[in-house]
């Protein structure tokens, strides 16, 4: 009896976990700027102009391609996701980037300053939450499908 209630216990373990979706990566994926969500209310959601203008593409290779206003940037990024999870740890940096001067955007100022301090992310519902270390916000972004 006890040995048919370990082999039931297990088949349905392995049942339940067949049936899950595998954790999600950001592994040659791309992503569309869509607001910056301040936790400070003098800041609030701050919506970029353009957000075409904002983009990350983050390749298989360990390499990231961003689109920063009018100036682009390179460099290396690494993911370590929680166990059985769609978010973790992210380390994104540091970039090299072109330096033209864009026009005023206050999105744009911010994300140039910030990408080096990312330290977390989470996918849900189609969108990417890049944030920053002790809740100073995030950075939602939208799937790009080629």
């Amino acid at each position: 009896m006890r040995m048919t209630s370990a082999i039931l216990t297990t088949c349905l373990a392995l049942t339940a976990c067949a049936g899950a979706p595998p954790p999600a990566t950001l592994d040659g994926t791309a992503w569309r700027l869509a607001m910056f969500q301040s936790n400070d209310d003098a800041t609030g959601t701050l919506r970029p102009a353009n957000a075409d203008s904002f983009t990350m593409a983050f390749g298989k290779d360990g390499q990231v391609a961003a689109k920063l206003d009018c100036n682009r940037g390179t460099g290396p990024w690494r993911a370590e996701p929680a166990a059985g999870s769609s978010s973790g740890s992210i380390n994104i940096g540091p970039l090299a980037t072109t330096r033209m001067m864009c026009p005023p955007d206050p999105v744009g100022d911010r994300l140039a300053r910030d990408v080096d301090t990312l330290r977390s992310y989470r996918l849900q519902d189609g969108r990417l939450y890049l944030m920053l270390p002790a809740d100073a916000g995030v950075y939602v972004w939208d799937r790009v499908t080629p």
